[in-house]
């Protein structure tokens, strides 16, 4: 409780101080169209992703109206609870029924029921004080989690990522070992399904979820699914896959929504040679703000260590370091390999799983290596749990250094206070303006797009300057106001340029952040 109190606390202040990112933005006023019921299908929408976030927003719309804060909230709401979802997580793998059957703690009856799955020579009795580090490196795993910069400054955002996140470990959390000493007829009939129910959620929120099909089918091979229980598993995860199917086939005629995120990405291609090391350079400045950077070599040195232990040490839970290595390493790989943007919200889904490895790394260490080599003359029981404490209370230490950033903002990662670089403020100046009135724009359409719904402002998009100057010299000597916003910077002097070309001048009006508004007049009104 008091570690969800601390993410909690950690994370309101982006609630109410960010401002949106221009995915944001567009993300947001996607649900301000489903809210007002001006367009609950989006069909005049360019959706690119599935559409469960954004309805969700539209929910928290209706009883607020459309601030920021509000699309926010669905996300800054789950991603407290990951936290402790992270701490149920690691018990379930490593504390309870996947990793320990009955016959790891009781000797033998789960294992004689199934041997092909359990033998009993893999899970010898160990001394309950032997185990009960694994309750404070629970903690360490949440603990991470909570203070992570990078999971800090998604959380009050807009962005899928988030939902995608708490779905994810959610499907992961609710697989529960049919066979374990625990287990009822109704928790082994619904686990399943509601398995496949959280991964159809996040594979309804983004298709990233897809990446993480090996790992829940990993995970559920590991906790001993059988036929019966993969096709309770499909039936939690085919009905959400149908609805999303309907739904755009309902607004398109047609599966449009995979196309057009590919299209967006232009195409998916396996890196250059001469990319690799740019983009390795890249994920490595990202991991940063997931984790201390002190605690980055002890990231790999633990999951280099999992693995090799694992190899030797022929156990469940061992297996379960296993697969959790293999798809950490995987995912990554396939990201540096692959030429996807180098996107921090790509990591996001990763930090609890690495928070879940880190636990259990300083775990095995407390428990019998540090034990091995504790310099006290104290016995093994007392050791481990002795060792086990004093890491964490380092990484507290640690964590809140780097949480007390993540807090305000200051990585480059996330919510940002700055983000819509002044577009609020300069939307607000438009508020008012009659209809007929025009804004010019090349950068920050989405911004305009939620700040100027269902304002009487029109907005028009130019791709360049000649296109700009066609337009004026149709329509710029209409009589209505015409305004552009443009970049502070040498980037906007070519626009400056063309429009004087065509024959207007720019008066300046109001400048915000990185935001500079424009009237444009024809020569002769300034003449």
């Amino acid at each position: 409780m008091g570690i969800t109190l601390l993410a909690f606390w950690l994370r309101l202040h982006g609630l109410f101080a960010n401002s949106f990112h221009a995915d944001e933005a567009l993300f947001a006023s996607w649900a301000r169209h489903v809210a007002s019921w001006k367009d609950p299908l989006l069909l005049t929408q360019a959706v690119d992703k599935p559409p469960l976030l954004f309805y969700i927003q539209a929910l928290f719309y209706l009883p607020s109206g459309p601030v920021e804060w509000a699309a926010r909230l669905p996300n800054f709401m789950v991603s407290v609870w990951l936290v402790p979802l992270t701490a149920v997580l690691y018990r379930r793998l490593y504390l309870e029924s996947i990793a320990l059957p009955r016959a790891y703690t009781e000797g033998g009856e789960t294992a004689g029921k199934h041997p092909s799955l359990f033998p009993a020579s893999h899970f010898p009795a160990v001394p309950p004080l032997l185990r009960a580090p694994s309750r404070i490196n629970l903690l360490i795993s949440a603990l991470i989690v909570a203070c992570s910069p990078l999971a800090i400054q998604f959380s009050a955002t807009a962005f899928t990522d988030p939902l995608l996140t708490f779905w994810l470990i959610t499907s992961l959390s609710v697989i529960r070992n049919p066979y374990s000493v625990n287990r009822s007829p109704i928790t082994d009939h619904r686990s399943p399904i509601t398995s496949g129910l959280f991964l159809g959620l996040a594979i309804a929120t983004k298709y990233q979820a897809v990446l993480f099909l090996p790992l829940v089918i990993g995970v559920g091979w590991q906790a001993g699914y059988g036929r019966a229980q993969w096709q309770r598993w499909l039936m939690g995860l085919l009905p959400v896959l149908a609805i999303i199917l309907f739904w755009d086939v309902a607004r398109t005629g047609s599966w449009s929504l995979w196309s057009a995120q590919i299209g967006n990405y232009g195409g998916l291609r396996p890196a250059w040679s001469w990319e690799l090391w740019p983009r390795l350079l890249a994920w490595g400045q990202l991991w940063v703000t997931a984790v201390p950077i002190v605690l980055i070599p002890v990231l790999l040195l633990l999951l280099v260590w999992l693995a090799w232990r694992a190899f030797r040490v022929d156990d469940a839970a061992s297996r379960v370091d296993l697969l959790l290595v293999f798809f950490v390493s995987g995912y990554m790989v396939l990201h540096w390999l692959t030429a996807v943007p180098v996107w921090d919200r790509y990591l996001l889904p990763l930090v609890p799983l690495v928070a879940i490895l880190m636990g259990r790394g300083f775990e095995r260490l407390g428990d019998w290596e540090i034990g091995r080599l504790w310099p006290l003359p104290i016995s093994q029981s007392r050791g481990a749990p002795t060792a086990n404490l004093l890491i964490s209370f380092f990484l507290l230490i640690l964590l809140l250094f780097s949480a007390g950033g993540g807090r305000h903002g200051r990585y480059p990662v996330g919510g940002q206070a700055n983000a819509d670089q002044g577009a609020a403020q300069i939307a607000a100046i438009l508020a008012d303006e009659p209809y007929g009135t025009v804004l010019y724009d090349h950068w920050f359409s989405w911004h305009w797009g939620y700040h100027l719904f269902y304002r009487k402002v029109y907005v028009s998009w130019f791709p360049h300057g000649a296109a700009l100057a066609e337009d004026l010299a149709v329509f710029g000597r209409d009589g209505h106001k015409r305004y552009v916003a443009l970049p502070d910077g040498a980037i906007s002097h070519p626009i400056i340029r063309t429009i004087h070309t065509a024959g207007f001048q720019l008066q300046p009006v109001a400048a915000a952040g990185n935001i500079a508004l424009y009237q444009i007049l024809p020569d002769e009104v300034t003449r």
